[in-house]
C-alpha cells in the first residue's frame, strides 16, 4: 500500500489544500497494455478517406491506342490503363475503416496505468466540487497558471448538474478539456500533463486502480 498526498484547490476562491490517497499498487500493471490502447484509439480516429481514381473514373478517350495486331508490339486496349501516362493507378488506396475491437480488459488496464502514472509522477490536482453557475472562464485560467498548469484534463462527475458550468468555463481555454469521468481514456491522460480531479471521484478512482 502506497500513500500519496494530492493537491487540492478550490475553484471559487482558489485556496489550495492537500489530501491523501492510498494506492494498493502504484506500478504499471501492462505498459504494453498501455501502448495497444493508444495506437487502438489513435486508428479509430482515423478517416480513412484517402482514395485513387479507377479505370472508369479516370476521364480520357476509349479508343485503342493503337491496333490489335500487326504493329509488333503488346497488344493495348486503353490509354487509360495503368502502364500510360495519366491512366490509373495500380493498388491504390481505397476508403475503409481502420478500426479493430480491443478486449476490454487491455483498455482498463491501460486507463489504470495512465492513472497510476500520472499519480506517480505528481501531475494530480483533486478540485473541490461545489462548483457552481458563477465559475468563469477568466477563474479557471488564473487557477491554472497560478499553479504553473500549462495543459490539464478536467475529469468530472457527469451526474452533477452543475458540471454544465465547469465544462463551459474550460471549453475555451488552450490546451484545457473537460471530460466526463465515464469518457476516460488512456490517450487523453497521457496528453495533458495535469489531470484535475473532481474530488467526489476519489473513490471511484480507487476503485478504478
Amino acid at each position: 500500500m502506497s500513500k500519496f498526498n494530492l493537491k487540492t484547490v478550490d475553484l471559487s476562491n482558489n485556496k489550495t489544500d492537500s489530501v491523501s490517497l492510498d494506492v494498493k499498487n502504484i506500478d504499471m500493471e501492462s505498459p504494453r497494455s498501455l501502448a495497444y490502447t493508444i495506437s487502438w484509439q489513435l486508428s479509430r480516429r482515423r478517416i480513412g478517406s484517402a482514395k485513387t481514381k479507377t479505370m472508369a473514373e479516370i476521364s480520357g478517350t476509349t479508343a485503342k491506342p493503337q491496333k490489335q495486331k500487326g504493329t509488333g508490339s503488346a497488344r493495348q486496349g486503353s490509354k487509360r490503363s495503368v502502364q500510360f501516362r495519366g491512366g490509373r493507378t495500380c493498388f491504390g488506396p481505397m476508403p475503409r475503416s481502420f478500426d479493430y475491437t480491443l478486449n476490454k480488459k487491455i483498455i482498463q488496464l491501460a486507463v489504470a496505468d495512465a492513472i497510476r502514472l500520472k499519480i506517480k509522477e505528481n501531475q494530480v490536482i483533486i478540485f473541490k466540487e461545489n462548483y457552481d453557475q458563477a465559475l468563469k472562464t477568466t477563474g479557471i485560467s488564473k487557477l491554472l497558471k497560478s499553479n504553473s498548469v500549462k495543459s490539464a484534463l478536467f475529469l468530472y462527475d457527469g451526474e452533477n448538474k452543475n458540471a454544465v458550468s465547469l465544462v463551459k468555463s474550460v471549453r475555451n481555454i488552450k490546451n484545457v478539456k473537460a471530460l466526463d469521468f465515464k469518457a476516460i481514456n488512456a490517450y487523453d491522460l497521457l496528453k495533458f500533463d495535469i489531470l484535475m480531479l473532481d474530488g467526489k471521484l476519489l473513490e471511484t478512482i480507487k476503485e478504478v486502480l
